[in-house]
């Protein structure tokens, strides 16, 4: 059985204050990287859509998914989540109705276009415009 002295004590004293550091860079190095990013739901995502839209952070695409205009804050996480679900449902459109999933995401691209309001971010030919 070990005695505990005050060297031991000031030892584990210390220890227990560098582990604790320790544990607190760790933790934030995960809260700030980007892979915590992609932690964001699927609903959460959508929650953030419109905020996204209307701060000019993504845009809608002709070929039908979001694209990012400026890459701040959960923007690209946005943008891939909700990207994925939309490949998923022209795939399944596509699949259901015997078509090209490339004619799904055309025609969902014009419809995202068509229904953005002034204001926000489309891509035309390449190249992000504020829609009129």
């Amino acid at each position: 059985m070990h005695t505990l002295t005050l060297d031991n004590t000031q030892t584990i004293r210390r220890l227990m204050v560098a582990l604790t550091c320790m544990l607190a860079l760790m933790l934030t190095a995960s809260i700030s990287s980007p892979a915590n990013a992609q932690q964001m739901s699927l609903q959460e995502a959508m929650a953030e859509l419109s905020a996204a839209k209307e701060q000019g952070l993504v845009g809608e695409r002709q070929n039908g998914y979001l694209g990012v205009v400026n890459a701040r804050g959960q923007a690209r996480a946005i943008a891939d989540l909700i990207n994925q679900a939309r490949r998923s449902e022209y795939t399944r459109i596509a699949e259901q109705n015997n078509i090209a999933v490339s004619d799904v995401e055309a025609m969902a691209g014009k419809r995202a276009i068509e229904r953005t309001p002034a204001g926000q971010y489309i891509e035309l030919d390449d190249e992000w415009v504020v829609k009129r």
